[in-house]
């Protein structure tokens, strides 16, 4: 099994990928330069200079193999035979959408996002290697990819459950080969580059709303920099975001249009997709809300030599009004980004600026509105210089240095299950449990990590060693909490969902005969995009990123569904191995208390050290205080498990600790 640490330098090309929900676009470095590359070739795009291609996916009625993508794409499905295609657009946001209706064809999102990614990344390679990465094959590249900062685990890991499938990197690659950031971060990281005209200093704070074409999205960063430091950015505030891109005005155009000529008929569908490619190309990108826009109507229409004063139509040209515009295709829109940047400005008050980025992000109407409410609260209002590709070109940066985003908020509360001692006054009876030293306990307490709105850096982790009888396996799991103020008591609570599973396979180990009792040291890092789980045995670090299952709360110990049941494998290990440990099934209360001063800012969450509980049915806390308590599981599942109790039983130091640097616990 292939445990070794990873080694940036076997990397040499940083890739940044920016998978949009209506554009995509890619970036990429070499690690001794610094210097960014933008692709702007993309295939079938005629003389569009846009340095993005469409996220668009062909497939064949009834078949789930790709037929083309991007623009090759959208030329496919627009001709006049094309009734045997399925056009997928926007394919992206299926992802955020827990409710997600069945997709055509049987087509699973994770593939479709495969399928494109494949694709898009192929084309990638080739441009590449036309250009100065020319002298190294993809072996040597490494990847960024962005993803929104509303984002749940569960999307996450299917885009990096997506990416694997794509063939970017390897299943057995060590994760950080493939690193993910969220878009607005990533944003942030590009105009801090380009900060230097704006004379941001230590210690303040700015905004970046990143408006793309699905998805806006938002969090507020302060600049650090300490004398002879490097600059570096914190997370201020819970980023998040909305539904409300620029794809959502095109919705809104479509509806108008019909109602302007809902007196005249029904538009076929080519003249349609001529007047949204107008209002897409020219009145979109242009419209400030102060002037008239006039639509010449294609010839399909039959409209050619008809004026109608009613709707403003003469001789085919049809006038639209910048009020109308403004209040029914862009204000529906414009009043939701508004609200998001309220929000963030209510969790920090002291901005000195608001950066606009994203495709979205350039647009004059937008700029506009954002100045008239927000200008005398705010230092300034900027769209920095190629502001669509801010989050690109900030992937390739974080790629290059991730090390310059030093503090981050947890978007959730999370935390382990496991038992303390029982409180009359508010713990259930049913939930109550003796154990061997006479005590009575309340099982499937919720343990809290970190709480949601919380700071934490990068680098803290939450550490604890146990106690495993060689060579059995065990698992861990990891639920989280959404809601605002104190978690519920209980992981059984309907607001508490699990969402990681991590199943640990006990490696080879010279020397160590069956038996014999090995340390074992967990560390949870809750201060990256990603959450991450280190698993050390002996010198043997098993690392985990992307466990989480694809919908958060379902019965973990399930067949998870289609497409997901490889998201458990960590780095280094077989991938099929996402079923129960040898000898029975999980355990009831899989995993230790880690000590319930850890990250306690709040005092409901101030709890004395009681017993520890191990992760799975066969380890236990190198602890002098450990009781051989017979759990949740009846004698009988005790009996199955002969390393249960570790042998000859006992506490075997080492005792717990918190690994962390900078921060306090």
């Amino acid at each position: 099994m292939n445990t070794g640490a990873f080694n940036i330098a076997d990397f040499p090309v940083i890739v940044g990928i920016d998978f949009g929900t209506t554009y995509s676009g890619c970036c990429y470095a070499f690690a001794q330069t610094d210097e960014v590359y933008d692709i702007v070739k993309w295939p079938k795009q005629n003389n569009n200079i846009y340095p993005k291609t469409p996220s668009l996916a062909l497939y064949r009625k009834g078949s789930t193999g790709l037929v083309d993508w991007g623009h090759a794409a959208r030329r496919i499905a627009m001709k006049p035979n094309s009734q045997d295609y399925l056009l997928m657009s926007k394919f992206k946001l299926f992802l955020m959408d827990d409710t997600q209706d069945a997709l055509p064809n049987g087509l699973n999102v994770i593939d479709v996002i495969a399928d494109y990614l494949r694709a898009f990344h192929e084309h990638v390679k080739g441009e590449l290697l036309k250009g100065f990465a020319g002298n190294y094959d993809q072996s040597k590249f490494r990847y960024c990819l962005t993803v929104p900062a509303m984002w749940s685990d569960r999307a996450k890991a299917a885009t990096r459950e997506a990416a694997i499938r794509a063939g970017l990197v390897l299943r057995t690659d060590h994760p950080e080969r493939l690193m993910l950031i969220s878009e607005p971060e990533a944003a942030a990281l590009y105009c801090e580059k380009k900060s230097e005209q704006f004379n941001l200093t230590h210690g303040q704070r700015f905004m970046i709303c990143d408006a793309g074409g699905g998805t806006v999205d938002l969090i507020v960063f302060e600049i650090d920099q300490q004398p002879g430091q490097k600059r570096t950015l914190k997370e201020v505030t819970n980023g998040h975001g909305g539904s409300c891109g620029s794809a959502f005005l095109d919705v809104n155009m479509r509806e108008y249009i019909k109602r302007k000529f809902s007196h005249l008929g029904s538009i076929n569908d080519t003249a349609m997709e001529h007047i949204m490619d107008t209002f897409v190309n020219i009145i979109k990108p242009e419209f400030d809300g102060y002037e008239d826009h006039f639509l010449d109507l294609p010839a399909s229409m039959g409209l050619g030599d008809l004026t109608d004063e009613s709707i403003g139509l003469e001789n085919g040209s049809i006038c639209l009004p910048a009020h109308e515009l403004c209040e029914q295709v862009f204000e529906p829109v414009i009043v939701q980004v508004l609200q998001l940047i309220e929000g963030q400005l209510n969790q920090s008050y002291n901005l000195e600026a608001i950066f606009l980025v994203g495709g979205f992000g350039q647009s004059n109407y937008l700029f506009r509105r954002v100045e008239e409410v927000f200008a005398n609260r705010v230092g300034m209002i900027g769209v920095p210089p190629r502001g669509e590709l801010a989050v690109v070109r900030g992937a390739v940066y974080f790629g290059l240095s991730p090390q310059q985003i030093t503090e981050r908020v947890s978007r959730r509360t999370y935390g382990v299950e496991t038992r303390m001692l029982f409180q009359p006054d508010v713990d259930p009876e049913e939930y109550s449990v003796v154990g061997v030293d006479g005590r009575k306990y309340c099982r499937q307490r919720f343990s809290v990590y970190v709480h949601k709105g919380q700071s934490v850096k990068v680098d803290e982790c939450v550490s604890k060693t146990f106690v495993i009888s060689y060579p059995s396996d065990t698992d861990s799991d990891l639920y989280a909490f959404d809601g605002e103020g104190p978690p519920p008591r209980l992981t059984s609570h309907s607001s508490i969902q699990k969402v990681g599973h991590f199943p640990i396979r006990m490696p080879t180990l010279e020397g160590v005969k069956p038996g014999d009792k090995v340390n074992m040291t967990i560390r949870m890092y809750f201060g990256l995009t990603e959450i991450k789980i280190e698993c050390i045995i002996k010198d043997k670090v098993i690392v985990f990123t992307s466990a989480f299952e694809a919908s958060d709360g379902q019965d973990m110990t399930q067949s998870p569904g289609p497409g997901y049941q490889d998201t458990a494998a960590p780095y280094g290990q077989d991938p099929s191995y996402n079923q129960a440990p040898p000898g029975g099934q999980y355990a009831a209360d899989p995993y230790p208390n880690y000590n319930h001063q850890s990250y306690s800012q709040q005092p409901y969450q101030q709890q004395p050290n009681y017993n520890n509980y191990p992760p799975g049915s066969n380890a236990y806390p190198a602890e002098d205080n450990y009781y051989q308590q017979n759990y949740d599981h009846n004698y009988q599942q005790q009996q199955q498990h002969p390393s249960y109790y570790g042998g000859n039983g006992g506490g075997y130091p080492p005792s717990q600790n918190y690994s962390h640097q900078g921060g306090n616990y």
